[in-house]
């Protein structure tokens, strides 16, 4: 990553999504959940490129694509859904499935259970205006450095101004103390969705 300078955070368009799906292949590489879905390092990787892609262009459309950036390199990313955005409606799902396609023909004998994965987290979420942090990475080389954090806080601001919640999944248990430090407790477990895999846990933050 070259020389530390300070962190800047933009959001970017649909036109320019593609570094925010560059980061979060490399921060999901060895997330649970993917690695109990497919435990072949390169396909793993091959497998969320399409997938990340297709994710970021749709928050860049329909809410924020954040990207963290130390000079000109992408280090970070969010994607967040406002009230209203998740899920995504069936012309949203139209517009993503070829990336999604791609994703399980990679997948192989995988796709079934990452398909289910997906919809068990959709029909997870409740009636209540959210925010939804679809994803947060930050690349490996730039962890520990505050950035994830400058990624956060503007949305969480936002819904604390505005009364809404913020809601986020995870199936990493490193994650909980994390989140916890802005603020998100965990809401309930999900019912399990692999055998002998990772669970996932709703984690919900309240406005301030």
């Amino acid at each position: 990553m070259g020389a530390k300078r300070d962190i800047a955070v933009r959001t970017v368009g649909v036109d320019t999504a593609d570094v925010a799906a560059r980061v979060l292949v490399a921060s999901h590489a060895e997330y649970p959940a993917f690695r109990h879905l497919i435990t072949d390092p390169a396909r793993r990787r091959r497998a969320l490129r399409p997938f990340m892609l297709a994710a970021a262009r749709d928050a860049a459309r329909h809410g924020r694509c954040d990207v963290a950036f130390d000079g000109a390199e992408p280090v970070g990313t969010a994607l967040w859904l406002p009230p209203g955005g998740w899920p995504a409606s069936w012309q949203r799902k139209l517009r993503m499935m070829p990336g999604i396609l791609r994703t399980m023909w990679i997948a192989g004998r995988a796709a079934p259970a990452w398909s289910r994965t997906g919809s068990a987290l959709e029909h997870d979420f409740g009636a209540e205006r959210a925010w939804y942090l679809l994803a947060l990475g930050v690349h490996p080389d730039a962890q520990r450095r505050g950035v994830g954090g400058r990624l956060l806080r503007p949305v969480i601001d936002e819904a604390a101004a505005t009364g809404a919640v913020c809601i986020l999944h995870t199936s990493d248990p490193a994650n909980l103390q994390y989140y916890a430090r802005f603020g998100f407790s965990v809401a309930r477990p999900l019912t399990p969705l692999f055998a002998d895999g990772p669970a996932y846990l709703s984690m919900r933050r309240a406005p301030d």
